[in-house]
């Protein structure tokens, strides 16, 4: 059934809109060790600098030197999932790749966006929430959480898929604060979750893993890998961890100021 969210009574962020809670101390998003059968899925993480990589008075694509990139890192195993942020044409992206006949975009607000393997998975529903904003000194709007839940063909597997892009200024977890942007983000997870989802968050959380908006979620869920990328902004968090990490790779920039990183994990 439906994830049940407890929430500890202490909140951040307070008179904001994007106001946070904690939750509570004995909820947590860590998968039992004996979740059934485990799938393994690979997924990507990729800021794009659209602006700046696909802006037609500066590099207009690069000949698809992204896309590229994600098609060679697709090589020997496909992705099941991909979350782009800065991202304006999710289509464009995979077609430079030679991409677009397996996978299929969806489009989300704030420029973020995802890839899904289309012969391997079904969407279930799909949504953004807003959990944060950017403070007034480096505003550029509020900041979401993009999720899609998937049914896997073949065994049944549901999987929840998340891409955020953080607040800036980097690390302070913008205008609520960094417990409450983590916070947030958890609440979005229990809001859209299913107990039996294997659970998958990625991004440029603006934020790096010595941030307490990344500390606050390593209590509650596995962190997987972290770039290189302004010291270490792009993250991958999962249900599942430990053992079931199977692969990580930093597959370089592609052209971009953030580099591509992929998982396998065990689901």
């Amino acid at each position: 059934g439906p994830m049940q969210w407890r929430g500890s009574g202490r909140t951040s962020g307070d008179g904001q809109w994007c106001r946070g809670g904690e939750p509570a101390q004995d909820w947590s998003l860590r998968c039992s060790a004996d979740g059934g059968q485990a799938l393994q899925v690979k997924v990507m993480t990729y800021n794009l600098f659209w602006w700046n990589l696909f802006g037609h008075q500066f590099r207009g694509g690069n000949g698809g030197s992204a896309g590229k990139l994600i098609a060679s890192g697709a090589g020997g195993a496909p992705y099941d999932f991909m979350g782009f942020q800065e991202c304006e044409d999710v289509g464009r992206v995979l077609r430079d790749g030679g991409l677009d006949g397996a996978y299929a975009g969806i489009v989300g607000d704030h420029a973020v966006a995802m890839a899904y393997r289309k012969g391997a998975w079904e969407v279930l529903g799909h949504g953004m929430d807003d959990v944060a904003e950017d403070r007034p000194d480096q505003w550029y709007g509020k900041r979401g959480a993009m999720w899609a839940r998937f049914r896997h063909h073949e065994t049944g597997k549901t999987v929840l898929f998340l891409n955020h892009h953080g607040p800036l200024p980097v690390g302070t977890g913008g205008k609520c604060g960094r417990h409450a942007t983590a916070w947030n983000l958890l609440k979005t997870i229990a809001a859209h979750a299913e107990d039996s989802d294997g659970i998958v968050l990625v991004g440029d959380f603006n934020a790096d893993a010595g941030t307490t908006t990344v500390k606050e979620l390593e209590r509650k869920m596995h962190h997987l890998y972290t770039g290189k990328s302004f010291g270490g902004v792009d993250h991958f968090f999962s249900n599942c961890g430990g053992s079931r990490l199977i692969s990580k790779r930093n597959l370089g920039d592609g052209g971009s100021d953030h580099d591509a990183l992929d998982i396998v994990v065990e689901l």
